[in-house]
């Protein structure tokens, strides 16, 4: 729920440029806004009206003496036990709001009491007589939070658009960047697209005086220890309870709302146990929505009705496209950054959807971080001794792919096995470094090649010590994927549309007991998520405890290889407009799409979708002036010409 941007340090912005920013985050937050400033600092507040409609839960909040504010995007889960804790110590409270005891919390305590709050948050604490300040993001980076340290100032705001409303804002490609975009299929935590720009990581802390932000400092209150023991054995009953009454307890404070909540129901076990536990919660009077994508492949309305019936909820069902290429321009103004994640265009669709039925919504994401739900984890550890095998051997392989085709399946697949420190593992789903990079980037990238997917190889190396290599993977999709990825894809998405979504499987208490079982517990060589299947077992129909998900499927390669999606790539990558971007060389764009339409060999699918958003992110954000404060419309224009960006 809704957004902030702001500044702490020298100078004032001015009302316009306030309230432009401002305007840039309405999505975020349509029912109410705010601006509150002092001496060396200001802030903008866009308001999604969840918990106390009322105006006692404005913001930005002063506390009653005026010495403390705040602004604050997010929930508090367990701001009713918090509140009763402070109401113990003599604290009284005018409104009904998870802010104001926040603000109380975070006055009392200061940074120390971030460590108390369970829930999504990226916020500003301002103290006025002490003159210092606090931002600060949830443990695990549900909420985004960009800043940049630009003429004496600390700059901060929910979506990078709203920085770029200052007119003086960089806007300085940073070519390291592009190359991890592309290798990565979007930018994790430690980058940002412009230079001089930077997002406050997960569990992160920037905090120092008002007066002298240059010594500023970041700091974390948070770590997960996983535990990287790989012995195989069954939860005990004891764990069996205590995982089901953890889930219960973080579905039930998630349900806290003063608007209507529903569960985004699919055909997996993760959100069927979300259903399963708000079904039980008394007075919850909680619906589920599930999209029926008009591809078969796609479709999960059996198994999700099935959950339905079996719990007794009101159940929605409604048939959409699983999103199509005349999103692309809508995708790269609310997403801020390039982002290549094709299931973006799905989740997007069905939170346009979502928004017709309710405000909240509660999801089973993080189930598969948490529990080893994913295929590269199963698989790794399947083909654990070839995975072994591959970089011990891997000067032999790095010499059998120099003698097949440079674009070929063969190759790419050799360059992956071939990679120390079982970095296999590591680049299961996509090799950052992949040989069609070294083609189509534009001539004055190639020479990032060699940093290229730098930040994911110092993560894996961080955990050379740990003895299971999922422990490994685990750690390095809480450090890149789950923040970089799915939880951006879920928060573009969802405020796009004014919707807010809730993970119960994010809950910080669930994800550490799941860290302490030994890895074992959690998959084996043919499942995972074992723990949430014997859950799934006493609790859901046999056919969705048993069921496989599909997960938001976008047929990228099948898209490029018709008549529509070949126009569109020549007209946004192969066009004379797109040559003064230098990010990409049409010729060797050209080629791969060739080989692609073949249908012979590897498909280019995503690379294409890649460089595609690419494209349309640079329409909206590579010009002189901040994006538009209006949406673009969900059409593609051919032939519109591109802005050009400012060299690397």
């Amino acid at each position: 729920m809704c957004g902030l941007v702001g500044w702490v340090g020298g100078g004032e912005p001015g009302h316009s440029v306030m309230e432009r920013a401002s305007r840039l985050l309405r999505h975020r937050g349509p029912d109410d806004h705010g601006f509150e400033q002092g001496q060396g600092w200001g802030v903008a507040f866009r308001r999604l009206s969840i918990l106390d409609l009322s105006p006692l839960g404005h913001q930005p909040m002063s506390s009653p003496d005026r010495r403390f504010v705040l602004a604050f995007n997010g929930e508090i889960y367990n701001y009713i036990e918090l509140r009763r804790e402070l109401e113990r110590e003599g604290e009284r409270f005018r409104s009904g709001s998870d802010t104001e005891v926040l603000l109380c919390l975070l006055a009392r305590q200061g940074v120390s009491g971030l460590s108390r709050l369970n829930g999504m948050f990226a916020l500003l604490l301002v103290d006025t007589e002490a003159r210092t300040f606090v931002l600060a993001r949830d443990r695990l980076g549900v909420k985004p939070l960009f800043y940049t340290r630009q003429r004496g100032q600390i700059r901060f705001a929910s979506e990078l658009k709203a920085l770029l409303a200052w007119p003086d804002a960089h806007r300085n490609i940073e070519p390291g960047a592009v190359v991890d975009y592309l290798g990565l299929g979007y930018l994790p935590e430690t980058d940002c697209i412009f230079a001089g720009y930077s997002k406050l990581e997960p569990a992160g802390v920037l905090h120092g005086s008002l007066d002298d932000v240059g010594r500023a400092r970041t700091e974390r209150y948070w770590d997960l220890a996983l535990n990287d023991e790989r012995a195989a054995r069954p939860l005990t009953s004891a764990e069996g309870q205590q995982l089901e009454d953890l889930l219960a307890d973080s579905v039930r404070i998630r349900l806290r709302s003063d608007v209507p909540v529903g569960v985004f129901l699919s055909g997996g076990i993760d959100s069927a146990l979300v259903a399963a536990a708000a079904a039980k919660v008394p007075g919850a009077n909680v619906m589920a929505l599930t999209v029926s994508f008009d591809e078969a492949f796609a479709d999960e309305t059996a198994l999700a009705q099935a959950t339905a019936e079996h719990l007794g909820l009101r159940h929605y069902t409604t048939v959409q496209d699983s999103g199509d290429l005349a999103d692309v321009d809508q995708l790269a103004w609310y997403y801020d950054e390039p982002f290549g994640d094709p299931s973006a265009l799905s989740f997007f669709a069905l939170c346009k959807v979502a928004a017709k039925h309710a405000t909240v919504f509660l999801s089973g994401d993080g189930g598969d971080e948490a529990f080893g739900g994913y295929r590269r984890y199963i698989e790794t550890l399947r083909f654990r001794r070839l995975v072994a095998a591959g970089s011990r051997l891997g000067y032999a392989l790095r010499g059998a792919a120099r003698l097949t085709p440079p674009l070929s399946v063969m190759r790419y697949r050799l360059q992956k096995l071939a990679l120390p420190d079982e970095g296999a593992a590591a680049a299961f789903d996509g090799l950052p470094a992949d040989p069609v990079l070294s083609g189509v980037l534009h001539p004055d990238l190639r020479g990032h090649l060699g940093n290229s997917g730098e930040c994911l190889w110092r993560h894996w190396g961080q955990s050379t010590a740990m003895r299971s290599v999922t422990a490994r993977q685990q750690q390095l999709d809480y450090a890149m994927y789950l923040p970089g990825d799915i939880l951006t894809k879920v928060d573009r998405a969802s405020m796009a549309h004014s919707l807010e979504v809730r993970s119960p499987f994010l809950d910080y208490r669930l994800v550490e007991w799941a860290a302490r079982l030994p890895r074992g517990t959690l998959l084996d060589g043919k499942e995972g998520k074992l723990p949430l299947r014997a859950l799934a077992a006493r609790k859901l129909p046999r056919s969705v405890a048993q069921g496989r998900k599909n997960g938001f499927s976008v047929p990228l390669d099948q898209w490029f290889r018709t008549p529509a999606g070949i126009q569109l790539i020549r007209e946004r990558l192969l066009s004379s407009d797109a040559r003064p971007l230098r990010l990409w060389d049409g010729p060797a764009v050209e080629r791969i799409l060739s080989l692609h339409c073949a249908g012979r060999g590897r498909a280019f699918g995503t690379v294409l979708w890649r460089l595609l958003m690419l494209q349309a992110w640079s329409r909206h954000y590579c010009g002189s002036s901040a994006p538009e404060a209006q949406v673009p419309p969900r059409q593609v224009r051919p032939h519109l010409a591109a802005q050009e960006c400012p060299g690397p």
